[in-house]
């Protein structure tokens, strides 16, 4: 950006001030700053590094404690940048470059399908995939499902909902929780996020993206006790060194809310830290900003945070190690981990996954993983 273009963005930040002073501190018991003292922290990190920080607040930013050295040798700022980094690492991965240019361990992670295949080749516990539509025309359904193959593609997908079934269906290259619904078929009533729903509109639903149908996951009950409406899924990041070692890194645990049946930070969810040396959670859970600040409870069911212990916890972080040697094209991976009572099941993994919520629950991350995103 010209130095021009960069005092006009400058221009616009002091303009739009409210926008950016005014949210609401997750840290009501520090002594915070002021509105001028935050207005201009927001410009020092956009004429510094070019683009602005969205996590500001989230990070603890505005608490006095929180200087602009810390801000820089701690924190890895800002959002978007290092969101990018992550996004080209994963693409050309410096250890391995590119195969043929474009064949990366992102190609897995980012298409559902295709993770689903590979976790169930090398035997990684993963939601059963009952059918898959891909151009708006089933590829798979899995045998246990009677379908005419003869039939064209929408007469076979309202076969496939003739079937009783209890399932989750996701877009296979969607992100953020978004598309994502519960669907139910019992005794010739389809169900869609609860709601008796004429089948037509589902199969106009599956047709307009490319579909994945999976089996429904039964948590474990220990997990059912924060959020019993969500999967209440472990984030675990996973970074491979140049050496091909693989190091796990800022854990936490998402927990959905009343009414969702997604336990997506992004929609709405609680997302609290895990002590990752035994499993048990930190004392604050922390929501996006336009959800909440942070709580020490769930706000639904007020089970208590602070020393909460995974079942599972030590299994799941050595499987994904495991896992994330066999995708050795992939840079780092941020896998979304279920727990069931036979233990860790893993529903996906991301290759552009995000530093907000890492930062987020363990504080700045930058001297941990500098040396592996370089």
């Amino acid at each position: 950006m010209s130095c021009f273009g960069k005092v006009r963005k400058a221009l616009s930040i002091i303009r739009h001030k409210e926008g950016f002073v005014n949210n609401a501190t997750y840290y009501p018991e520090c002594e915070l700053k002021s509105k001028s003292q935050i207005l201009k922290d927001h410009l020092w990190i956009f004429w510094n590094y070019g683009d602005i920080e969205p996590f500001y607040f989230t990070y603890g930013f505005d608490r006095v404690e929180m200087t602009r050295e810390r801000m820089a040798n701690e924190y890895i700022i800002p959002y978007k940048q290092f969101q990018n980094r992550i996004n080209h690492l994963n693409f050309q991965n410096p250890r391995y470059d590119n195969f043929h240019g474009k064949l990366t361990g992102r190609v897995i992670t980012g298409d559902k399908f295709y993770f689903n295949v590979f976790l169930e080749r090398f035997g990684i516990p993963t939601p059963k995939v009952y059918c898959f539509i891909k151009d708006k025309h089933p590829l798979y359904f899995d045998s246990t499902f009677k379908v005419d193959s003869s039939a064209t593609g929408e007469s076979q997908v309202m076969a496939f909902l003739d079937n009783d079934m209890d399932a989750f269906a996701k877009p296979s290259d969607g992100q953020l929780g978004n598309g994502i619904f519960s669907l139910k078929v019992q005794e010739g009533n389809v169900y869609v996020d609860g709601k008796v729903t004429p089948k037509e509109k589902v199969l106009e639903k599956l047709m307009s993206a490319d579909y994945l149908i999976q089996e429904r996951i039964t948590q474990h009950p220990k997990m059912s006790t924060l959020c019993p409406s969500t999967i209440n899924s472990i984030r675990l990041q996973t970074v491979m060194d140049k050496d091909g070692e693989v190091h796990p890194f800022g854990a936490g645990l998402r927990i959905g809310r009343k009414g969702s049946s997604v336990d997506n930070w992004a929609k709405g969810g609680v997302f609290v830290g895990i002590n990752m040396g035994n499993g048990t959670l930190m004392e604050s859970g922390f929501m996006k900003p336009q959800f909440g600040t942070s709580a020490k409870e769930h706000p639904d069911t007020h089970v208590a945070f602070k020393d909460f212990e995974i079942p599972f916890y030590k299994e799941a972080e050595v499987l994904a190690i495991k896992l994330h040697k066999y995708l050795y094209r992939c840079h780092s991976v941020g896998w979304d981990i279920a727990i069931t009572e036979s233990g860790p099941m893993f529903i996906e993994g991301n290759g552009l996954w995000e530093i907000s919520m890492p930062q987020t629950i363990h504080g700045g991350l930058r001297k941990q993983i500098e040396k592996y995103f370089v």
